[in-house]
């Protein structure tokens, strides 16, 4: 049997964690394409898979101004000692990252989770967070461009994999995630920033100046969150084959 998780909060649909004076949110999401509006957001972060068709699931976090405080400046940083435990028998469901982290959420290395094998029934150890990042420091301009913050008061993407329940018939289960979540009060600068130079020495600035940043951590945030996955009732094994399904289920351990 899969092991049922549950990481500092309530098991709740959606979570939202308090750090003082922020809240800090996560959320499951459907990718249904590209671009614009290629994400749909989950009612109760419930997804219906009864048409027995595997669904890319993106997690997106942001930290968020409540009623004590605004949210950090520097946004939010990352997801650590992350973990996605799959509920019910090793056989309803062949879970995958597709491909997991998001760029640029990709700074520590080996940091997808463990054990790296795909289907999963739990995976630890997810490291999903942002390194130090580079700016320009154009030509006529005073300083160099800021680092760009992500996921304040807005959801950003970080992590993706796919729900694919093949038991039909079986019983509706759940992914549940926990670790924690850190954010970053500021952007600073990583040693000195480059000023914009004269390559051709005539006098006059023609080249553009670059600057490095890394982020100043907040202390971790305790996270939880669940997405709920309908499964296909009896009457799909004709759509599905029968054959395929026994194909793509999990090796149990």
């Amino acid at each position: 049997m899969k092991v049922r998780s549950l990481i500092a909060l309530a098991l709740v649909a959606g979570a939202t964690a308090s750090a003082g004076a922020y809240e800090i949110r996560v959320r499951f999401v459907e990718q249904v394409g590209l671009g614009a509006g290629a994400f749909v957001v989950l009612p109760g972060n419930t997804i219906d898979c009864s048409d027995g068709l595997a669904r890319r699931i993106r997690v997106q976090f942001g930290v968020f101004d409540d009623a004590n405080g605004a949210a950090p400046l520097g946004g939010y940083v990352g997801w650590n000692v992350g973990s996605l435990t799959v509920s019910g028998p090793s056989g309803n469901s062949a879970e995958t990252r597709t491909p997991g982290r998001v760029n640029p959420f990709t700074f520590a290395p080996g940091g997808n989770g463990v054990p790296a094998a795909d289907p999963f029934d739990a995976i630890t150890g997810v490291d999903n967070t942002l390194g130090t990042q580079s700016t320009a420091w154009p030509v006529g301009a005073g300083a160099p461009n800021p680092a760009l913050v992500r996921g304040r008061n807005v959801f950003v993407s970080t992590y993706e994999f796919t729900v694919n329940p093949i038991d039909v018939g079986g019983s509706n289960y759940s992914v549940t995630l926990g670790g924690n979540v850190i954010a970053a009060t500021e952007w600073r600068f990583v040693g000195t920033p480059t000023p914009p130079s004269d390559s051709d020495e005539d006098g006059v600035d023609d080249t553009a100046g670059s600057a490095t940043y890394a982020p100043f951590p907040t202390a971790p945030s305790a996270i939880s969150g669940v997405l709920n996955v309908i499964v296909p009732g009896p009457g799909s094994v004709a759509l599905l084959g029968l054959g395929g399904l026994l194909a793509a289920r999990r090796r149990r351990a």
